[in-house]
């Protein structure tokens, strides 16, 4: 039977790469992958007949080999919830590159970073250029093993994630169990430059877009773009996980800077349970002014929110501190905010040049440099 695989040499003689065109093909080449070896898909749609398991691997890449996402499609069991549930799972694996495709149509999880007890935790897992549309509940999952070790030093970049219709209220906690990115036990993972559309709850509960807990570290949120999601980013969940150890956090020393948001049914920020975390030059859109824009609230240490603008109402409580932040009923602020953009306008004059100088956010969301007079929110006039 004819695979679609076709091996191609590469110039070390430990490295390969594999040219795809089937889905059986991509199957088998995943699972027989040697470490050092580059899997790329050719132009399609690729109706998985099982999970794409990367197990026990070493630096292996996965990509499409037009570097268009939206070219090579790799679709799941359905929304509704054939098989396979989950597109990719990652388990006992390093330095993983999954880019350029669109990963859709999957009741679970579109890539499952998965820690298991008896292989090593993964590290250094990156997803770049890549779409993930209609993933019923987490497009990229991660989870711990039960010692509680972390997954170090990953990135998801420059990912499309979208969610065309919301779950039914039969599903998980009454049709609210959805997210685009919920990963516990990171240690110096970045998240930047994606953008999120409509993940939202059957009933307006949906979880962050961007959902990070259970003893992270150092994580960067940075430059990603939100529009009509139920919860935009959430540091950490009040509630204990499952095998909670007493006294720890969910997020210790992480940065929240430079994103837009416009918020949908519930909440732009939540911070809950975390220590030494900076929120800085976010710009916040809520279409009712009395929703929160930023909610902080249980367990708060050394919080630092600074130069952020928010229309809408920020309400903290904890050990938090408040500088140069603009919030209020300031719709007139931004060029366009039904559209996701939230550049300031010239009515916007008590945020240019208002801010203190952060030098964890020295640029903006654009890269432009803040200089001297440092503009309120993600967005720095030139």
């Amino acid at each position: 039977m004819y695979l679609g695989i076709a091996v191609l040499l590469a110039t070390t003689a430990d490295t390969r790469t594999t040219h795809v065109h089937t889905a059986e093909g991509l199957v088998a080449a995943v699972r027989s992958a040697a470490d050092g070896d580059t899997i790329l898909i050719g132009e399609g749609t690729y109706d998985l007949p099982r999970s794409l398991w990367i197990e026990s691997k070493s630096h292996l890449t996965l990509r499409g080999a037009p570097e268009d996402a939206t070219k090579v499609v790799l679709r799941g069991g359905g929304w509704q919830g054939g098989d396979p549930k989950d597109v990719i799972v990652v388990r006992g694996s390093d330095h993983v590159t999954i880019s350029h495709l669109t990963i859709a149509e999957a009741r679970l999880y579109g890539v499952k970073v998965e820690g298991v007890d008896g292989l090593r935790n993964p590290s250094e897992i990156h997803i770049d250029h890549c779409r993930f549309i209609d993933v019923g509940t987490r497009a990229v999952k991660g989870t711990a093993t039960q010692d509680g070790l972390h997954m170090d030093g990953g990135s998801v970049r420059h990912c499309y994630f979208e969610n065309t219709r919301t779950p039914d209220a039969d599903w998980l906690f009454d049709g609210d169990y959805v997210s685009s990115i919920d990963m516990m036990y990171l240690d110096g993972w970045t998240f930047a430059d994606n953008e999120f559309r409509n993940i939202k709850g059957a009933n307006g509960g949906g979880r962050g877009a961007i959902f990070i807990w259970n003893q992270s570290r150092r994580v960067i949120v940075e430059r990603n773009r939100f529009v009509g999601c139920d919860r935009s980013i959430a540091f950490g969940n009040p509630s204990e996980p499952t095998n909670y150890e007493d006294g720890t956090l969910h997020n210790y020393d992480g940065i929240i800077r430079n994103n837009v948001i416009v918020a949908g049914a519930d909440k732009g920020i939540e911070l809950v349970w975390l220590e030494n975390v900076l929120v800085a030059h976010n710009s916040v859109y809520c279409p009712i002014p009395r929703s929160r824009g930023i909610h902080a609230f249980q367990r708060v240490h050394g919080l630092r929110m600074v130069n952020n603008l928010v229309h809408g109402r920020v309400e903290t409580e904890g050990d938090v501190t408040d500088e140069g932040n603009v919030v209020g009923d300031i719709a007139g602020y931004f060029v366009d905010a039904a559209a996701g953009d939230l550049r300031l306008t010239d009515d916007a004059l008590d945020a240019f040049g208002a801010g203190s100088r952060v030098d964890a956010a020295a640029a903006d969301i654009k890269g432009v440099a803040r200089g001297d007079r440092v503009d309120i929110g993600a967005h720095q006039r030139p």
